[in-house]
């Protein structure tokens, strides 16, 4: 078993994370929500544009998303490194 820790670990521990922006938390949260919810913006009967208010949140939650993630990632790896670099050193 490898002991990095998987996607859904790291997207956990970046929402549980304080130093994880609130704003990023309850925009990536909310464009979930507007995804899943069967209320729109501009209803998905009318033709062409019935998506594009999905499309456009999607993208814009994935973006963020990824970038949110993505500086979680790194943030934390950098810690870790911090952590195990003085035992290194030790015999």
């Amino acid at each position: 078993m490898s002991n990095k820790p998987n996607f859904f670990q790291n997207a956990l521990g970046m929402f549980q994370d304080p130093v994880t922006p609130l704003r990023d938390k309850l925009l990536i949260a909310g464009g979930v929500l507007y995804i899943l919810s069967p209320i729109d913006l501009i209803p998905d009967f009318i033709l062409l544009l019935g998506y594009t208010d999905d499309l456009a949140v999607a993208v814009g939650t994935f973006s963020l998303f990824r970038r949110t993630y993505n500086n979680y990632v790194k943030r934390t790896r950098i810690v870790d490194e911090q952590e195990y670099k003085p035992n290194l050193h030790k015999r």
